[in-house]
Parts: C-alpha cells; sequence; structure tokens
C-alpha cells in the first residue's frame, strides 16, 4: 500500500512533467533549475530524460515527441495523457519544483543515514557524513572541477585553437575574446547608433548561432528597416516615405536568400521583466541575447529605488549569461554630457558613466562605450567605440563612420583621433606621510635631535646643500 508520503512525491513529480508537456515554453527554466536525481521514481525520471533530449536535439517538446523519444508504445502515449488530464494548468510549476526538489533530498539523506548506520570506521563515517553535507548545501546551479578535471579541461579545450564570438569587425573581432556564457554592456549616449551598431552584430553572429533581439524601445517593424536598409542597400528616406522603386523592390529580393539563412528572432520586449526575458530565451533556446536597452527593463519590484532596480536586473542578466551559458549583450544608456563648454574638444565617456547603476560595472565581462567622435557635428562626425573593459584582452578604441542612409557601420580608413582628447579626470590620490616627511615642512628643521630627519641631507633641506624650493 502506497504511503500518503509517497502519494504526495508522486503527485509532485507528475505536476511538474505535466506542466512541461502542456507548455513547451517551461522546458528551459525548468532544465537550467532540476536534473534527473530529482525524480525518485524510474518511470518519471525516464519521461523527464526524454523531455531533456527532445529539448536539447532542438525539437519540439509535446506528448507524441516525446513518447516516440521513449520508445513509442501504447502504454507510454496513455500514461503521458494521464499526467496532463491530472495537471490541469501549468501556472503552479513554480510550487511543485521546490517541493519535488525537497522530497527528492529528504528521500536521499535517509538514503545516507542508512549508509552511517552500518559503517566500520572513521574513514567511512567522514565520507558519509561529507555526502550528507553536500546533500544539504548543494544548488542544482553549482559547478566544481577539482585540480584533475581542471587539467583535462585544460588539455580538451585547447588542443585546437578556441574561436571565440566574431562581431564583423576585423579590429574588434582581434581583441574581445567574448564567448557563450559572458555578459557583455554597450553603452552609448541617445542618437549615437548604438541600436544600429548592435543590430549590425546580432546580424552577423546569427550565421552561426541562435540569436534573439529584445528591443524595449524600438517595434520589430522599424527595427526590420533599418536591416533591409543595411543588407539590401535601399536608403532609409526612401523607406519610410513608402517611395520604393522597381531597382529597389529588385534589390531587396535579392538580398533575401541571404537574409533567410539568418537565424535571428526581433522581439518585442515591452513590459518584460529581465526574468520573463531569461524565461523567453531559455525557451526559444537562443544562444545569444540581445537587451536594448537594460535601463527600460520592467523591474521586478516597484518598492525599491531605482538604483536598486537596475541592479537587480543587471545582476539577473549575468547569471543568465554565467549560470546557462547564453552570451548577453545589453544595451546601456550614458550619464555624462558628450560636450564641455568648448565643443571643440569633447570628453570621452568611462564606465562610471554608465547611467543609474555601478553594478552593471561590476557584472560585465567586457565594456564597450560608442560616442562621437566631434558632438559638434553630429551628421559628420566619426563614431568611437571604446573597449573600456576587457577581462580576458587588451582595452582600446577603434574609430568607425557610420553611413546614416543606409544604416551601415564601418572601420574607419584612418584608426587615429582627429583631434586630441580632452584629459581625463582622475580620482584624487592620497599618500600616506610620515613623520621624517615632516622634516620638509620645516617643523623640525632646527632641531638636530630629530630621530626622524635624514643624515645626508642638511638643515637647508637638500642633500647637495640648496634650499628647498617654495
Amino acid at each position: 500500500m502506497v504511503s500518503l508520503e509517497a502519494k504526495d512525491r508522486l503527485s509532485n513529480q507528475e505536476a511538474v512533467l505535466g506542466a512541461l508537456l502542456l507548455e513547451d515554453k517551461l522546458v528551459g527554466p525548468v532544465l537550467s533549475k532540476v536534473s534527473e536525481r530529482d525524480f525518485l521514481d524510474d518511470t518519471y525520471r525516464q519521461i523527464f530524460l526524454a523531455i531533456r533530449a527532445q529539448f536539447v536535439s532542438g525539437k519540439p517538446v509535446d506528448p507524441v515527441t516525446v513518447r516516440d523519444r521513449l520508445g513509442g508504445g501504447e502504454d507510454w502515449g496513455r500514461l503521458l495523457l494521464q499526467i496532463m488530464e491530472d495537471v490541469p494548468t501549468a501556472a503552479n510549476i513554480w510550487e511543485y519544483v521546490p517541493r519535488m526538489q525537497e522530497q527528492a533530498r529528504v528521500v536521499q539523506g535517509r538514503g545516507i543515514a542508512l549508509e552511517l548506520a552500518g559503517v566500520r570506521d572513521m574513514e567511512e563515517l567522514r565520507r558519509g557524513l561529507d555526502k550528507l553535507q553536500a546533500l544539504t548545501v548543494e544548488r542544482q546551479d553549482v559547478r566544481r572541477m577539482n585540480m584533475e578535471q581542471m587539467l583535462q579541461s585544460f588539455w580538451q579545450r585547447h588542443t585546437t585553437p578556441h574561436r571565440y564570438m566574431t562581431w564583423g569587425l576585423s579590429k574588434l573581432d582581434e581583441q574581445l575574446f567574448a564567448d557563450l556564457g559572458d555578459m557583455v554592456v554597450l553603452g552609448g549616449y541617445p542618437s549615437a547608433g548604438k541600436t544600429a551598431l548592435a543590430v549590425s552584430f546580432a546580424y552577423h553572429q546569427s550565421e552561426a548561432k541562435r540569436v534573439g533581439f529584445y528591443s524595449l524601445e524600438t517595434s520589430r517593424y522599424k527595427l526590420t528597416d533599418r536591416l533591409i536598409s543595411s543588407l539590401a542597400g535601399i536608403e532609409m528616406a526612401a523607406i519610410k516615405r513608402g517611395a520604393l522603386t522597381e531597382e529597389d523592390w529588385a534589390q531587396a529580393a535579392s538580398a533575401a536568400p541571404k537574409i533567410l539563412k539568418r537565424r535571428l528572432e526581433l522581439i518585442d520586449a515591452s513590459g518584460m521583466t529581465a526574468s520573463d526575458i531569461r524565461a523567453d530565451a531559455l525557451a526559444n533556446r537562443y544562444q545569444i541575447v540581445y537587451v536594448d536597452y537594460l535601463q527600460i527593463v520592467e523591474p521586478e519590484t516597484r518598492k525599491a529605488n531605482r538604483t536598486e532596480q537596475v541592479s537587480a536586473i543587471s545582476r539577473t542578466f549575468q547569471q543568465m549569461a554565467h549560470g546557462n551559458g547564453i552570451l548577453v549583450v545589453a544595451l546601456s544608456q550614458l550619464t555624462r554630457s558628450e560636450k564641455t563648454r568648448d565643443e571643440s574638444k569633447y570628453i570621452e565617456p568611462t564606465m562610471s558613466d554608465l547611467r543609474e547603476s555601478g553594478q552593471i560595472e561590476q557584472d560585465a565581462d567586457a565594456i564597450l562605450l560608442l560616442y562621437l567622435e566631434d558632438p559638434s557635428k553630429p551628421n559628420e562626425s566619426r563614431r568611437v567605440l571604446k573597449l573600456a573593459k576587457n577581462k580576458d584582452g587588451e582595452r582600446g578604441r577603434m574609430y568607425l563612420t557610420f553611413d546614416g542612409a543606409y544604416q551601415r557601420f564601418r572601420q574607419s580608413v584612418v584608426d587615429q583621433a582627429a583631434q586630441p582628447v580632452a584629459p581625463m579626470k582622475r580620482p584624487r590620490q592620497y599618500k600616506q606621510i610620515s613623520f621624517a616627511d615632516r622634516f620638509w615642512e620645516g617643523i623640525y628643521d632646527d632641531d638636530p635631535n630629530d630621530p626622524f630627519r635624514d643624515p645626508g641631507k642638511n638643515q637647508t633641506g637638500s642633500a647637495d646643500g640648496q634650499a628647498k624650493p617654495e
């Protein structure tokens, strides 16, 4: 006879599986938190493994595909349908997941306790206690490696040269060693062109990776117009005015085969929280995610102040990148004005100019800053792309030309500044003063018994006999 506790365990496992079969968008987020060891029942564990294998293969997850993955048969089909009937909604899955995991840990802990009852020496006792302690503190997203595993990993990963993410700009490709699992921030002032640059990055990377571009400010139709203008060579003004010629339509048609090969999706993300974006990205198996832009992502709570809200958003995207192996490129506004009172000079932005949160600066693995070289001539000025933070490489800057008519960025032929950069303000340096330094202030000039005097210097305050200048 099955106990009430066992029935409760089975119902929680069934509820999780039923929710996954009812709503396939939940599979990605759940896989990031749940493993097969959380399913104590062998039959349910097999179903979970089939769902996971189906998801990882990039194929749809539904009762038919999961049944086929399990080997087919009417028995599996009936069981899957029964599970779905017993779980009328997928909305409560996040209530069932922690309960299922806790029950699994308790049962596993009992098994370890039984092993401890039969230990023969202190060494076995220590091993058992270590396993029990690990069970109580271990989290699903914690990954470890010992030194042997570290060496094996190094040899395996570097047997052949690793190909890092490319951006379509050769100089940036040479300096920025970004990879899946990193968080890159692209900061810029309004109208500097950061959205256009980000879209061009995303399109370039979608040749090899699955990319999701979440736009909270610009509609997917406007992003489409910019992409078609750039890729097909059609003037943006003609697209906006609806004045496309037969030649324009022919150019769009000729660009279509190349465009259709790219795996880029444009998403209207207005009103989405960082958690919403993470869940959607996992459900759609994006390998690279762009967020335009970070400061207008909907906060999870309204009670916190603005800096705390943006900090929480930044941390969520950083955890999404590192925890799920996704390259996250988050766009950000800058706060400081480009201009000084003398418009012939400019002050280049720094990481501290990222708007509303220093947390962004800490979370990012790399930070790119885009700004006008000459703010007094916005229509003629080149863009400067500054690599302000680069954990795995050198910092630097490059110069880009922007063709607004076709929404295109290109590396400038002249890769140097056209005007001197205004010196950056440095934080004040505080120097620790020793007692000996007071000699220079003239306090002990007349005291031959001063123990902190430099014996090599005379009372004029210098080693060569000349008075120290005022």
